[in-house]
């Protein structure tokens, strides 16, 4: 009678063994074929600060965090500092070093190193400040490594509502990446800012990415970036 029910139990156990194995690759597929979404609106927050050391030198420290709608929670903050070297009125050099955490198709909780530099051309023309701004950064990105160029050019005017004088704006970027060879994601923005104080402007826009890369990739964002001297 033992025996019976030891051989009774041997049989189960295995059954359920086998049920459980014949879950797991269902389970698998089922998550590898549900892809990150392509499209997200996103809300996204900027502070700069800047603290001038001399008349040709500042020292910058800013801080951002995004939050994505489709994931439901923050999913990217960063840090960055460096200097910024202005050698003529319309020309500016700018050294950085970024520290960030987002979640990407690398995975969550995906923590950057970044160095870069941007230099940053600027005119005006009749009533408008244009500029030219060309970024090179050297991603470190878990075991991964990429350099990216990032061009972005951009038109801004003084203007005058509601007896408020304000500035609007619009800009377009474009990167290109040494990992996957090409251009791959593109933003315009468009909005218009105000300076609170002599020390505090803020700016608000709308912007719009693509990108064929990146999960998601295309985003619709409203931001705000708030820039401060101490």
């Amino acid at each position: 009678m033992k025996a019976q029910f030891l051989r009774l139990r041997s049989r189960r156990s295995a059954e359920v063994i086998l049920v459980v194995l014949g879950l797991i690759p269902g389970a698998v597929l089922c998550r590898a074929q549900t892809p990150r979404p392509r499209h997200d609106f996103q809300a996204w927050a900027d502070l700069y600060g800047s603290h001038p050391l001399n008349d040709k030198i500042d020292f910058q420290i800013s801080t951002g965090l995004r939050y994505g709608d489709d994931q439901g929670h923050l999913i990217y903050r960063r840090i960055t500092s460096g200097f910024a070297f202005h050698w003529h009125r319309f020309f500016t050099i700018e050294p950085y070093y970024q520290y960030s955490v987002s979640d990407t198709i690398f995975g969550p909780e995906t923590p950057e190193h970044r160095l870069a530099v941007a230099a940053t051309v600027g005119t005006s023309w009749k009533r408008w400040e244009i500029s030219d701004r060309n970024l090179g950064e050297r991603r470190f990105i878990g075991a991964a490594r990429d350099w990216r160029y990032r061009n972005r050019v951009e038109l801004r005017r003084h203007i005058t509502a509601l007896r408020k004088r304000i500035s609007v704006f619009a800009w377009d970027e474009v990167f290109y990446s040494s990992t996957i060879n090409r251009w791959y994601r593109n933003r315009i923005a468009l909005g218009a800012g105000r300076r609170i104080s002599n020390r505090i402007s803020v700016d608000l826009y709308y912007l719009h990415q693509n990108d064929g890369v990146s999960r998601p990739g295309d985003l619709n964002t409203l931001g705000v970036s708030i820039r401060t001297r101490f």
